[in-house]
């Protein structure tokens, strides 16, 4: 059985893994957000259902439709901000030194660190851990985003 802060920390990281996706280019956080606010919605309804198979199926559909809604929501609201923060630590941070921010729209913390810096195929790319604080509540994830030839960075492997 999967408990709500597992449920909040997979939405949440699959949000801040996409943080560095480009609108129009392919995965966009607003995406991300509904794939897994769809997933954690689905989880909790579920759950709600209990052991009676009819009210698990209906609380699985209506869990997947509004946790994608709202996951789609507050995607949108982060892509703008994050993505530049993101973009400008990407670019401008050390390894191992850490850029922290906050999100004015959804008042989260966010702490971004590359980790590592290498290439491939010639192309650059950066290993980070970021960190989100949440209503008190940090959440943790990694990945490796690599700059496209138009000077922003995407991220490859989460």
């Amino acid at each position: 059985m999967f408990s709500s802060s597992k449920i909040v920390c997979v939405i949440l990281f699959c949000a801040a893994l996409a943080s560095c996706a480009q609108d129009g280019q392919g995965i966009r956080k607003q995406d991300v957000g509904m794939v897994g606010g769809a997933v954690g919605g689905a989880i909790a309804g579920n759950a709600i259902g209990g052991r009676n198979p009819t009210a698990r199926v209906l609380g699985i559909i209506a869990g997947g439709i509004i946790g994608g809604a709202v996951g789609g929501y507050l995607g949108s609201l982060w892509d703008n901000y994050d993505r530049q923060q993101a973009q400008n630590a990407l670019e401008n941070t050390p390894d191992g030194r850490s850029t922290t921010w906050n999100n004015p729209n959804t008042n989260s913390q966010s702490q971004f660190t590359p980790t590592r810096t290498f290439n491939d195929n010639n192309t650059p790319c950066r290993d980070f851990t970021t960190n989100i604080m949440i209503d008190g509540r940090p959440e943790t994830g990694t990945g490796t985003a690599c700059r496209q030839p138009d000077g922003s960075w995407r991220v490859t492997q989460n």
